[in-house]
């Protein structure tokens, strides 16, 4: 009983010795020896009735016939390969996972790869802290790192104030010293990054600041993290960040004196058994992302439990 023809198999040899003009250089393009490569072009010869190579002269070449069916040779591995591709992609898992604006993208990049390897394709969207909340209320994310109050943390990022000043006092500051001084036209102001416009952050700065005597202008919101960097760079101005914030854009950085402040984050998800795959996936490469000081709280989330059904935290 004859074997049945693997029609696949048999034009990627003849596609692939074609184009190359070559059966031993065919053949090793499709993975392949040269006796299987031969074997498989004579037995689609067989199928089609004719001879697709002419292989009186030393060198190969298609045949009449041969250049005929080609395109459709071409045409039925590449479909093979593309329907191999969705099949792959379909069997993949995608989670939707709301970030923040500012994240290190070669932590996010090897999360995505770590989590691909664990048959997870992750999907990251930026966005402000309110809008990865009102997204993942509306089903549009289906987890979200949540800026949350320190307590609930666990990644977290102490926050001091950044500086144009780098050889400035390296001791902590103090809002007093943001009371216009005698003498000088221009008033120094303390920029939030949008990621920190929240009551964790915003309220205990905002309470400091009054307790400071400080004009409410002297605090402002920034529309990015450049736009606050920027003013810092460009003048007087301090931004309220993190230790490697600041280095990486060259800015002198002082611990806060007044408050302990944190940038703290917790994983907000609708479906707790999906936070857990998510974290034993990804989770210990989260605190590189969000260039969190807690290292050793990340590898402590690995062990996260599945979060409420309705936009609970996989703590």
């Amino acid at each position: 009983m004859p074997r049945q023809l693997d029609l696949r198999a048999a034009c990627e040899a003849f596609v692939a010795v074609a184009e190359r003009e070559s059966f031993t250089a065919g053949a090793s393009a499709a993975g392949v020896t040269q006796s299987v490569a031969s074997r498989r072009v004579a037995a689609l010869e067989d199928h089609l009735g004719a001879r697709l190579f002419d292989r009186s002269s030393r060198r190969v070449a298609l045949t009449a016939f041969g250049r005929g069916v080609l395109p459709s040779a071409v045409k039925l591995v590449t479909a093979a390969q593309e329907l191999s591709d969705d099949a792959g992609r379909a069997s993949h898992l995608t989670v939707t996972v709301g970030v923040p604006l500012h994240t290190d993208p070669a932590a996010a990049a090897r999360l995505r790869a770590a989590a691909g390897a664990q048959r997870m394709l992750i999907d990251l969207v930026p966005g402000l802290p309110a809008e990865r909340a009102e997204a993942l209320g509306t089903g549009r994310l289906q987890l979200a790192l949540e800026h949350v109050e320190p307590d609930r943390a666990r990644w977290s990022t102490r926050l001091g104030v950044a500086t144009a000043r780098v050889h400035e006092s390296a001791n902590d500051f103090f809002f007093a010293e943001l009371r216009p001084r005698r003498g000088r036209s221009t008033v120094r102001r303390l920029w939030l990054q949008p990621e920190d416009d929240v009551p964790a952050v915003r309220d205990r700065v905002e309470r400091v600041r009054n307790g400071a005597a400080l004009a409410p202008s002297q605090l402002r919101i920034a529309r990015s993290v450049v736009s606050a960097m920027s003013e810092a760079i460009g003048s007087d101005d301090l931004v309220l960040c993190s230790l490697r914030e600041a280095r990486e854009f060259g800015l002198g950085w002082r611990p806060l004196g007044d408050v302990h402040l944190m940038r703290g984050y917790a994983l907000s998800s609708r479906d707790g058994d999906l936070a857990v795959r998510f974290m034993t996936a990804a989770g210990p490469l989260l605190a590189a992302m969000l260039r969190s000081d807690g290292a050793h709280q990340a590898e402590h989330a690995v062990a996260a439990e599945p979060g409420p059904k309705n936009a609970g935290h996989a703590e």
